[in-house]
């Protein structure tokens, strides 16, 4: 499959190109049929997706692992005192049972498993977040522990970096599925337009040019001009009986 999209491609930027000629683009830019101009630019943004999300599906997704080492201690050093400013704020407002879950001492937060520590960060960012927010003309709850709105954000940008970096192995290999999966419909569609302009360039045929215009196009998308889509390959024949 992954060879058949990479040959649809080299033909769909073939043709681009051949479009593009600057001794064919005239015969077509602005000239009638006018379905064709926006035919083109249709079939030249479904293309530059196309090959975008391809890229995307190759990426190499293995340098997760050093991301997480580089972040971890930084998350952990500055999620530590959000989680004890953010318990003795839920202990004084009598929230005992909210305030177990974010109870955490430098050796919990160090030896959390990578995907654990990501949990326990979000945990207390989504007790920490109403803390630090005012209501009405009252000043926020955690402000005078120490839950401000700065700090808050400060740790969910760390928390955001660093559970990328730990689901990336994850993450990326589901979306490398849904995009592998993906794929060949997109290709199919992008063909479909593709096959649209075939029906429409043959109006440019009558002259020199545009015979040449038309002949180098169907060339590019290895197609035959004789009202059919794309060449079907012949059947293989039966082996001789023996």
């Amino acid at each position: 499959m992954k060879d058949t999209i990479a040959n649809k491609m080299t033909s769909f930027n073939a043709s681009l190109a051949v479009a593009d000629d600057g001794k064919n683009a005239p015969i077509w830019q602005n000239q009638p049929p006018l379905a064709f101009n926006d035919g083109i630019a249709t079939a030249r943004a479904a293309v530059g997706k196309l090959a975008s999300d391809g890229a995307e599906q190759s990426t190499d997704i293995r340098g997760a692992a050093a991301a997480l080492r580089g972040m971890r201690k930084q998350f952990e050093t500055a999620l530590h005192p959000l989680a004890r400013a953010t318990f003795q704020c839920l202990t004084n407002l009598g929230r005992a049972e909210d305030a177990a879950k974010v109870d955490l001492t430098p050796s919990n937060l160090h030896d959390a498993r990578a995907v654990a520590l990501a949990g326990l960060g979000e945990t207390v960012l989504n007790l920490a977040e109403p803390l630090s927010q005012a209501a009405s003309s009252q000043p926020a709850p955690g402000d005078k522990y120490g839950v401000t709105a700065a700090k808050v954000a400060g740790v969910d940008t760390l928390w955001q970096k660093y559970s990328t970096a730990v689901g990336a192995p994850l993450g990326a290999r589901a979306k490398r599925k849904a995009l592998t999966g993906g794929l060949p419909g997109e290709c199919a569609a992008v063909e479909a337009q593709f096959s649209a302009l075939d029906d429409l360039i043959v109006q440019f045929k009558g002259t020199d040019a545009g015979d040449r215009f038309v002949a180098a196009w169907f060339n590019s998308r290895h197609a035959v001009d004789a009202g059919h889509r794309f060449e079907k390959p012949a059947p293989t024949p039966a082996p001789a009986a023996k």
